[in-house]
C-alpha cells in the first residue's frame, strides 16, 4: 500500500501539469512539444512513485513526505532535460513562430524560460502533495 499512495502522491503535479496542458492547448507549433513533455513527467513520476519505496525502504518510512518531494523533484528534472532535448529537434528549431522561423538559441532560450517560470508553481504543487502524502502515510504506518 505504500508504493501505492507514494505512486499517487508523486505524480499528482504531474497529472495536474497534463490536464492544464492538455486544456489549454492551442493550434501553436509548441503545443505538441508540451503535451509529450507532461506525458513523460507523468509517466517518470509514475516509475519513480512505485520504485522509490522499494529501492529505499528505510528512508520512505522515516521520512515519507521528503521522499515523495525528492521524487517528484526527480521527475521534474527529468522532464526538464526531456524539453530541452525536444526543442533542440526540428519540433522547435525551424519552425515559423510568426516573426520568422526559431534557430537554435531561441529554442534554449524558450527551455530556460519554460524552466525559470513554471519551477516555482510546480515546486509548491510539489510541496502540497509531499505535506498531505507524508501525513497519510505516517497515519497508515501508525
Amino acid at each position: 500500500m505504500p508504493r501505492v499512495l507514494s505512486t499517487l502522491f508523486t505524480s499528482i503535479p504531474a497529472a495536474l501539469w497534463l490536464m492544464l496542458v492538455v486544456l489549454a492547448k492551442g493550434n501553436d507549433y509548441y503545443w505538441p512539444v508540451y503535451i509529450v513533455t507532461c506525458g513523460v513527467f507523468l509517466a517518470v513520476s509514475l516509475a519513480i512513485g512505485f520504485l522509490g519505496p522499494t529501492l529505499f525502504p528505510q528512508a520512505f518510512m522515516q521520512l515519507p513526505g521528503l521522499f515523495i518531494f525528492g521524487q517528484g523533484l526527480l521527475a521534474w528534472m527529468a522532464a526538464f532535460i526531456f524539453l530541452g532535448m525536444l526543442n533542440l529537434t526540428p519540433l522547435c528549431v525551424g519552425q515559423d513562430n510568426g516573426d520568422g522561423n526559431n534557430d537554435l538559441a531561441l529554442c534554449i532560450v524558450q527551455t530556460l524560460l519554460v524552466g525559470f517560470f513554471y519551477s516555482p508553481l510546480e515546486t509548491i504543487m510539489l510541496l502540497l502533495s509531499a505535506v498531505i502524502g507524508g501525513l497519510v502515510l505516517r497515519k497508515r504506518s501508525m
